[in-house]
């Protein structure tokens, strides 16, 4: 008997109760290889959108100092894991992530607690020199630049 014979009155094929349970079990499997291939992925990608947002906020910040929005102010809180322009909504930096700055003065030791101010006037001028953000062993840093304000660099 083919399958055009076992085929209901109405003339309507359909899947059988096997195969439907076969396509389960293997949609099953696929999605848990995957779950397990990329658990590690979210971390490293809330530290590279933390690390975007922060060069994003202290560009802002120059942006405005230079545009004669007068002397603008962006202050991390390392120990409370935040940063905040003056006058703008406070961000948050995902728990497992530790930053510590660095200032440009090679005497001057790293940063590690407490608060920390970046300052952007119409002159410019800064202290700081690269901010770290670390995951693990993984680093992603911040470094301070003249003309672009600030760029991201990757260490592994």
């Amino acid at each position: 008997m083919n399958r055009a014979e076992r085929l209901s009155p109405l003339g309507e094929a359909g899947f059988t109760l096997v195969e439907i349970l076969v396509v389960f079990v293997l949609m099953c499997l696929i999605l848990g290889i995957s779950t397990v291939l990329f658990a590690d992925r979210l971390p490293g990608a809330r530290q590279k959108a933390a690390a975007r947002e922060i060069v994003a906020t202290l560009r802002y910040a120059k942006n405005l100092a230079v545009s004669g929005k007068g002397r603008q102010v962006v202050e991390l809180d390392l120990d409370a894991r935040s940063y905040v322009l003056k006058g703008r909504e406070k961000k948050l930096i995902p728990e497992e992530i530790r930053l510590v700055i660095h200032e440009s003065d090679v005497k001057a030791g790293a940063v590690e607690g407490g608060q920390y101010q970046i300052r952007f006037d119409a002159r410019g001028g800064n202290r700081w020199d690269r901010i770290s953000l670390e995951r693990g062993g993984r680093i992603i840093e911040i470094k301070s630049d003249p003309v672009r304000t600030a760029f991201i660099s990757e260490k592994k």
